[in-house]
C-alpha cells in the first residue's frame, strides 16, 4: 500500500516505450508514484481530471495537442492544481522559454538518464516539502533558497566543475557504448587525466555516471565510468 504523503505523477509522451522507461525510473524513486499514463494531449488533461497528480512529466510534442498548450490547459481552474516538469527532445532555447511561460519547473532534455530525473524528482520534492507550511511567512534568504533548490546545476555544481567541461563529458560517455577509464576520456576530449578523473568522481556522486573497479590479472584495479 503507498503512503498517503507519496508524489502522484502522471507521465504524458506519445511514445509507449518512452512512458515504459519513465514509470519504472519514477517508481523507483523513494516517494513518489505514478498514477497514471497518456499519449496524447486530450488523454492527459482528462487523466489530470480524474487523477488529480501532484506532478506531470510532459512531452513538449504530442500528436493531437502542442505540450505546451496542455501545459497552459494544465493551468485553468477547471484542472486541479498540479506541477508541470517537461521532458522533451527540443534544445532550442525558444522551446525552454516557452515551457517557462507556461508554468513549467524544470526542462529535461531527452534521452533524460535515470540518475538525472532522480535527482530532479528529489529536489522537486524537498521544494515540495519546504512549501507546505503554506500559511508561514518567509523571509527572502529563505525565499531564495526555496527558488535555488529546484535547480541541480546551481547547487550541486561545485565552482571548479565547468558546465563546459561536464557538458563534453557526458557527451563523450554517451558517444562509446563500453565504460572508459579517465585516462581514455581525457584523451577523447583533450583534458588532463586528473581533470577528467575529478568530472567523473563528480558526476558519479550525481548519479549521472556509473563508476566500477576492473580488476585485472595483476595490479590495482582500474577504474571504469559510463553514462547512466
Amino acid at each position: 500500500m503507498p503512503e498517503p504523503r507519496d508524489i502522484t505523477v502522471l507521465i504524458v509522451d506519445d511514445d509507449p516505450v518512452v512512458t515504459a522507461a519513465l514509470h519504472a525510473q519514477v517508481n523507483r524513486v523513494l516517494g513518489f508514484r505514478v498514477v497514471g499514463i497518456a499519449h496524447t494531449g486530450h488523454a492527459a488533461l482528462a487523466a489530470a481530471r480524474r487523477f488529480a497528480p501532484r506532478l506531470v512529466l510532459l512531452d513538449l510534442h504530442l500528436p493531437d495537442l502542442p505540450g505546451l498548450e496542455v501545459a497552459h490547459r494544465l493551468r485553468q481552474p477547471d484542472q486541479p492544481p498540479t506541477d508541470v516538469i517537461v521532458i522533451s527532445g527540443h534544445h532550442e532555447l525558444a522551446a525552454v522559454r516557452a515551457a517557462i511561460q507556461r508554468g513549467a519547473l524544470y526542462y529535461l532534455v531527452k534521452p533524460t538518464r535515470a540518475g538525472i530525473l532522480e535527482q530532479t524528482l528529489l529536489r522537486y520534492a524537498a521544494t515540495a516539502e519546504q512549501l507546505a507550511a503554506g500559511d508561514r511567512h518567509a523571509e527572502q534568504q529563505e525565499i531564495d533558497r526555496i527558488f535555488r533548490s529546484l535547480h541541480l546545476d546551481e547547487v550541486a555544481r561545485p565552482k571548479s566543475i565547468s558546465p563546459a567541461t561536464e557538458q563534453a563529458v557526458l557527451d563523450a560517455l554517451s558517444s562509446v557504448e563500453e565504460d572508459v577509464s579517465a585516462r581514455e576520456l581525457a584523451d577523447m576530449i583533450g583534458i588532463s587525466r586528473a581533470t577528467a578523473r575529478r568530472y567523473l568522481e563528480h558526476l558519479a556522486e550525481r548519479g549521472q555516471v556509473e563508476g566500477r573497479p576492473r580488476y585485472g590479472p595483476t595490479g590495482r584495479p582500474q577504474h571504469r565510468y559510463r553514462a547512466r
